[in-house]
């Protein structure tokens, strides 16, 4: 019994091994920022390159179909236009910095496995608005759009933040592009708590 001991540990090794790397290859395979400086990162281009089958499963992994290639594009960010890490003990102004396209949504996305906060009476009055899109957001005269991202609500529009945790900004639009997206916002970081 001894004598199969330590090949099952080696074969389980290994197992555990070629799991860690598929799943560190599936989360980083593609990513590409679209412009240098800009805290986006898009799989846009990926998708029809040969790190397609990796991205795919990256949105699958998330529980999410892949946005179809020219037709939908796709940015994360998860740090402001400074390169700090996006938190919810902080507030954000998410301003357009040039012409936005026909359709597009702007939405605050909580890392996997995150427990949310208990509610108290205070922030049941406190509507959760996670998203902005091209049909809600209130524009500027000049067709520019100014988001407040923060936990308590804001004049305009508004983004509700997670109390205290990491998240991450995902932006949408429509594109015929392959190549990664160029999200026309600037993530600027206000007081912190």
């Amino acid at each position: 019994m001894p004598q199969f001991i330590w090949p099952t540990i080696y074969v389980a090794a290994g197992v555990a091994a070629g799991c860690v790397s598929a799943f560190a290859l599936i989360q980083n395979a593609g990513v590409e920022p679209p412009a240098p400086g800009m805290p986006w990162q898009s799989r846009a281009a990926a998708l029809a390159g040969r790190d397609a089958f990796y991205v795919r499963a990256h949105y699958l992994l998330e529980g999410r179909l892949p946005p179809a290639p020219n037709q939908l594009g796709e940015a994360t960010a998860g740090t402001d236009s400074d390169g700090r890490p996006l938190t919810g003990g902080c507030t954000y102004l998410i301003a357009s910095t040039g012409p936005l396209p026909r359709w597009w949504s702007l939405g605050i996305v909580e890392p996997a496995g995150a427990i949310p906060a208990p509610r108290t009476a205070a922030a049941k009055d406190t509507a959760l608005q996670t998203t902005a899109d091209s049909g809600t957001a209130v524009h500027e005269a000049d067709g520019s759009v100014t988001i407040a991202a923060a936990s308590r609500p804001q004049p305009g529009n508004w983004l509700k933040l997670p109390d205290r945790r990491n998240f991450t900004l995902i932006y949408s639009a429509l594109s015929s592009s392959p190549k990664p997206l160029d999200p026309p916002f600037a993530i600027k970081r206000g007081p912190c708590s």
